[in-house]
This record gives C-alpha cells, sequence and structure tokens, in this order.
C-alpha cells in the first residue's frame, strides 16, 4: 500500500463537486418524476433507457434509521440516474501510481449502484473514483455494499482520508490487489513520535467478487475493521489512530501487478482469465453514523473482539 490514493485527485475532486451537480441536472433532464413519488426528488425516478431498472442489485437493502450508540447522518442508494452533489468524481494520475488515470466518466449510476469502471484502451487503464467529501467527521462508522469484478490488473481501495489533505493518517477498510478477490486487505497509516511515517495492515479471506457489506468503526482509542457485520480486525493504539475529521473515498486504481511485484507477491501470470479489458467495482449503497459519546467510551473499554487480528505496531 503506497501513499497513492486521494492526494492527487483532491484538486480536482472537490471543485467538481459543483460541476458534478451541474451535469447531474443535465443528465436527469430526461428522468420522469412518477406521480406516486412524494418526495418529488429528480433522482428518485429512473427512465430505463437512461438508468437501467432500479432495485437492490446487492441483494441487501440500504439500512435505515440509526443503531445503538449510532446516529445515521447519510445514506445514498444510487436508485437514480445520476451522481449527486454528496460525490465529487476524481480526475487525473493517482499519487505514486504512474500506471493509472481517473477520469469522470469512468463514474456510472445505473440499474440501482454507483460503478467504478475500468477500461483498458491502446494499453492504458482508465479507471473511476469519487469522494464523500460534504460528508466529513471525527470518528463515526462507515459501510458499503460492494462487489468487484475478477481482474489482476484492477485494484480497489475503500478509505477515510484526512479532510487537511496532510497525509497520513489513512485508514483503508477495504482493499484489494488479488486477480481473484479472494482476499481483502485492511491498513492504518499513521506519522509515528519520530515524525516516520508507519503502516500496518491486516488480510481477510472470502469470495469479493461477490456481495459483502464493508465497513469500519473508527473512535479515540480503536479502530474496527467490518465485515458483513462481524468485526475481522482491529488496531487498538493511540500512537496508530487518527485523531481528525476524515472523508470517504471510493477507488479503482490500475497498477495492481506492479505492486504485487513491489511487494515481492506471486506475479501476475501471462496465463492468467483474469485479465478482462473491462472491468467493474460496484456499490450498491452507503451508509454513515456518527457515534453517540456513549459509544465511544463503549468502544475504548470494550475488550478485543474473539478471533480479530489485531494490528499493532510492530505490523
Amino acid at each position: 500500500m503506497s501513499p497513492r490514493s486521494a492526494r492527487s485527485a483532491l484538486a480536482t475532486a472537490r471543485p467538481l463537486r459543483v460541476a458534478a451537480a451541474a451535469l447531474a441536472v443535465t443528465a436527469c433532464a430526461a428522468c420522469t418524476i412518477p406521480t406516486d413519488n412524494p418526495t418529488g426528488r429528480a433522482g428518485a425516478a429512473a427512465v430505463p433507457e437512461l438508468c437501467g431498472e432500479r432495485g437492490v442489485p446487492g441483494g441487501v437493502p440500504v439500512p435505515v434509521g440509526d443503531l445503538p450508540g449510532w446516529t445515521q447522518i447519510f445514506t445514498d442508494d444510487f436508485d437514480r440516474c445520476d451522481l449527486g452533489a454528496d460525490w465529487g468524481p476524481y480526475s487525473g494520475q493517482p499519487g505514486g501510481n504512474p500506471n493509472s488515470r481517473w477520469d469522470e466518466p469512468m463514474v456510472d449510476v445505473s440499474g440501482g449502484a454507483m460503478t467504478l469502471k475500468s477500461e483498458r484502451t491502446g494499453g492504458e487503464w482508465v479507471t473511476g473514483g469519487v469522494s464523500n467529501y460534504p460528508v466529513t467527521q471525527q470518528y463515526g462508522r462507515w459501510e458499503i455494499r460492494m462487489r468487484a469484478d475478477r481482474s489482476d490488473d484492477i485494484s480497489y481501495h475503500m478509505l477515510l482520508w484526512p479532510k487537511s489533505e496532510n497525509w497520513p493518517p489513512e485508514i483503508d477498510f477495504a482493499e484489494s490487489i488479488s486477480g481473484e478477490r479472494t482476499q481483502m486487505d485492511g491498513w492504518v497509516h499513521w506519522v509515528d513520535a519520530t515524525g516516520e511515517r508507519q503502516k500496518a495492515q491486516a488480510t481477510v479471506r472470502g469470495d469479493f467478487s461477490d456481495w459483502h457489506t464493508v465497513g469500519v468503526e473508527w473512535a479515540p482509542g480503536v479502530i474496527r475493521y467490518l465485515l458483513d457485520g462481524a468485526v475481522w480486525a482491529e488496531v487498538r493504539s493511540d500512537a496508530m489512530i487518527p485523531d481528525e475529521p476524515m472523508w470517504l473515498g471510493l477507488q479503482a486504481e490500475a497498477g495492481a501487478c506492479e505492486r504485487r511485484a513491489d511487494w515481492g507477491m506471486m506475479p501476475c501470470s501471462e496465463s492468467s482469465p483474469n485479465q478482462p479489458d473491462s472491468v467493474d467495482v460496484q456499490i450498491d449503497w452507503v451508509a454513515v453514523y456518527a457515534p453517540d459519546r456513549s459509544q465511544l467510551d463503549a468502544l475504548d473499554a470494550a475488550a478485543p473482539a474473539p478471533g480479530a487480528v489485531q494490528m499493532t505496531e510492530a505490523g
């Protein structure tokens, strides 16, 4: 994992929120609001030929309402035909990754999901990524329902990025360079007492070409990585845990084979079947929660989750 992610996109992602809002009006000009839509929200209606059929592609509906200790502050089920003003599409090259380029049209909202598309054209990969910068908070819970096509070339990165834009910190709660999508990693990046950048990582196994709910709970003294509602990894170290506001980034990037080589992992094979020229990372919904004060105290005092990997400063 390198500090590539959102840094180079920040200069374009936030100003593009205004542009995205304008594009949304244009994109939905052909949408028809049905008479049985009590909200009157343009995005609530979908024209089949423009947006595809709506529904619950991930098989689990977006959660509605608060959880014990958590107040729901944002949801998006992408059940419309535009990206919307709460998301800023990336453009440009990811920091530290010369093998990939983000482009706004590679983010698609249709069929009840947001898709981060990746296309290989003339030997170059162009991919999609977005920020949820308007929903920025210090501590909280984030969950997304997602899946990813198998691909040796394309990685995905679901992360929390600092509002200050000063990296690190960074919390990556769902990341994969696995071509078969049989494993997913969690990372945390921080600066130690000497000013050196540090990172720690944990891995969980599964079939991530299928739909799963991935997430993170972040509070003073603890980060808990979630998979389908269960805690699979934790960080319990004040030195490692961010204490500044952060926002959600959802990213697809090329260069996974190059990363594997850099990290001394098994290299990509030319005979691998996982080398399509078009790759989708799909997000069915996003839900964000703010913690109650009692929840922050409870998380800090809680015993380690049974069976969860404990990520430490030793790596």
